[in-house]
């Protein structure tokens, strides 16, 4: 333990002499978490979204309207042989997602529907907060839809 308290005082004593080893001491870790609290961030916006809306819906509609309403999504408008798959794999979208032909007889009937989502997974922080999005999203919209058509 001595050992210890010498090479503090040590240390001390050589932080009085150096000015500059007492600035890089206390000033560097203060820049850098600056810097990494400004340019790290967990949040994701403007993802580009494809839907493809096989009930074609007022309820499916509204659902898509829900989906971009949280300002994290943007839409995406692709075409071709395999919209979905070339949209992801051209890095056109992000994700999307798939309302499939019973949506809007299901959520009515009281039943929970599965609605299809694909996300490019190649970043997998931002593949987690669009999958944990669009969770949020769909499970507010089932429970929304419950509430009125059982009142």
């Amino acid at each position: 333990m001595k050992r210890i308290i010498a090479q503090c005082i040590k240390e001390i004593a050589q932080f009085r002499r150096d000015r500059l080893t007492l600035a890089l001491a206390f000033i560097l870790p203060f820049i850098t978490l600056i810097i990494f609290g400004f340019a790290i961030r967990l949040e994701s916006k403007d993802i580009p979204l494809i839907v493809q809306d096989f009930n074609r819906t007022n309820l499916s509609s509204s659902y898509i309207e829900r989906l971009y309403a949280t300002n994290q999504f943007i839409p995406k408008q692709w075409s071709g042989g395999n919209p979905i798959r070339d949209a992801i794999d051209k890095g056109i979208a992000k994700a999307a997602v798939i309302i499939p032909p019973e949506f809007s007889r299901d959520i009515q009937a009281g039943k929970h529907t599965t609605v299809q989502v694909l996300i490019d997974a190649t970043d997998v922080n931002n593949a987690r907060v669009i999958r944990n999005s669009i969770q949020r999203v769909t499970n507010f919209f089932y429970a929304a839809s419950w509430i009125i058509t059982n009142n």
